[in-house]
């Protein structure tokens, strides 16, 4: 007769972990393993789909609870014995692999030698029998517990077990699992993966370090599969809205060059899609990228040249040097183009065209750009310059904002002296200034504050009066919440509740509700 799995929870619940008590005595949910949603059929205490004796499902628990972090000559011995076991239990025509897996509950995963000692011993069993890597597939289909899944993946990843494809592929949907199944899917090389692997990928957020470093290596994975998994990735690349997942498609087409280049090429003529390809070509940095480039902007066929010119701009490319410095001296091209021609020189590293550049520092509507590009050619005495747009009160709207742009721009240069310098700046005019200048400093910070801005910013909430300073303050902050919460924490927010103007007591509680899902609504709408 089958195992009785009530009976054998009972008899050694205190050897295992995780399983709740009203679970062993009801003897029907034991398991943890609630079925899918996809699968309506009712638990009950066989759900192990494979057949097991009671005295050999014994005998494999007994075994399998021997293993934990001990020496490799032991830990090898008893691998050796348990894979025997396994083995004689298949020759008799029956199936260890559900109870030994369901064994492992008792054991500590964590420890590294455990699970890898556990994975040794599937892959050795498996990989010599059709029922055990079918069980694999029962598990997959049936439980829910993230360690014994992710065993099971990894064995079925090792082996090459090419049946469980279709089981793998509801494991998506699993934020515990998702990363694991994908890459075991890719693994298998069946290229029906390639666009529900993409489709997870593109439920990551993107904003963690973590979640990018995962969809780079899952994307980079795929884009081995040639032609077909590029053409894909370069379609939802294009259709992507989420600039963080942006990058990393970007980074992993750049290194896929020979297949992209064609691919993208074409997307050069396409309104839609022409500013993303262009720059993905200029970040190949291939003599064949640019000349693809340079043919686009002297193309009829293009009208707005302007996302070619920030392609080329990442070139990195002598030749485009020289192109870019005859284009800029023609008078027929616009002031708009004229400018963005000026920046791509400054990110070409274009120190050559320095003094040409000077020459637009008297030119009104191009001065501005001009500027940014000394600073980024290292010509800081013009920082000075730019930051007065933020602190004169004569100038246009159009012209701070422009200025707000460039430094923004000129901020993002990460390690770097200009960097540094903005960002000392926007300290000082923080920290002195109680109007106008503060203000439009503060417009050129959103998401990508440092500890010691959130502490400048911080402080000025105490200093300040002014409601718009306040409101612009506690609205950056709400943004930075998640990346500098050992700075920027509740209380502040909780503090703005009783701020005297109604929008920022709403805001505050907006931020609240975002960020601090666990506590009650302090004030109402």
């Amino acid at each position: 007769m089958a195992v009785n799995w009530k009976s054998l929870l009972q008899e050694n619940k205190d050897l295992f972990f995780n399983i709740h008590k009203d679970d062993i005595e009801d003897g029907k949910n034991f398991l943890g393993a609630k079925i899918n949603v996809q699968k309506e059929k009712i638990l009950n205490e066989n759900i192990f789909e494979n057949y097991i004796s009671d005295v050999n499902a014994k005998l494999v628990f007994e075994k399998t609870t021997k293993i934990k972090n001990m020496d490799v000559k032991t830990l090898n011995r008893i691998e050796i014995e348990i894979i025997d076991l396994l083995k004689s239990i298949f020759e008799e025509g029956q199936n260890p692999v559900e109870i030994f897996l369901y064994s492992t509950k008792a054991l500590d995963l964590k420890e590294k030698a455990v699970f890898q000692s556990i994975q040794r011993i599937l892959i050795s069993v498996c990989n010599s029998s059709q029922a055990g890597r079918d069980a694999l597939i029962c598990i997959l289909k049936n439980w829910t517990w993230d360690n014994q899944l992710k065993l099971a993946i990894e064995t079925i990843r090792t082996i090459k077990e090419k049946s469980a494809f279709d089981s793998l592929l509801t494991l998506l949907n699993n934020d515990n699992l998702k990363d694991c199944a994908a890459e075991c899917l890719i693994d298998l090389g069946d290229t029906r993966c390639i666009e529900p692997v993409l489709n997870m990928v593109n439920t990551f957020n993107g904003f963690n370090i973590n979640e990018r470093n995962i969809a780079f290596r899952i994307i980079d994975k795929l884009s081995h599969f040639g032609d077909e998994a590029i053409s894909a990735i370069i379609k939802c690349y294009m259709n992507n809205v989420n600039k963080s997942l942006n990058t990393v498609y970007s980074n992993v087409i750049s290194r896929s060059k020979e297949i992209a280049i064609e691919s993208l090429s074409k997307m050069l003529y396409n309104e839609e899609y022409n500013q993303k390809a262009a720059i993905t070509l200029g970040k190949m940095r291939t003599s064949v990228a640019t000349n693809y480039l340079i043919e686009a902007l002297n193309s009829p066929l293009i009208e707005n040249k302007i996302n070619i010119i920030i392609g080329i701009g990442y070139t990195k490319d002598p030749n485009a040097i020289n192109f870019l410095i005859k284009l800029l001296k023609k008078e027929a091209i616009s002031k708009e183009i004229k400018a963005c021609i000026i920046t791509s020189l400054a990110n070409l590293e274009a120190y050559e065209a320095k003094d040409i550049i000077k020459e637009y520092l008297t030119d009104k509507d191009l001065c501005i750009s001009a500027m940014s590009a000394l600073i980024q050619l290292n010509e800081l005495r013009y920082l000075g310059s730019l930051f007065e747009y933020l602190i004169v009160p004569n100038k246009t709207y159009s012209e701070i904002t422009c200025a707000i742009k460039e430094l923004k721009r000129l901020k993002g240069f990460k390690e770097n002296k200009i960097s540094y310098e903005i960002i000392e700046g926007i300290k000082y005019l923080i920290r002195n200034d109680d109007g106008y200048a503060c203000l439009n400093t503060l417009r050129i910070l959103d998401t990508d504050i440092d500890d010691s801005i959130a502490k400048e910013l911080i402080a000025k909430l105490k200093t300040t009066k002014k409601e718009e300073i306040q409101y612009a303050i506690y609205k950056i902050l709400g943004k930075n919440t998640g990346i500098l919460n050992n700075i920027i924490n509740e209380r502040i927010f909780i503090d703005a509740t009783l701020n005297t103007s109604t929008r920022i007591r709403y805001l505050a509680q907006k931020i609240i509700e975002k960020n601090y899902k666990d506590r009650d609504k302090l004030i109402k709408a």
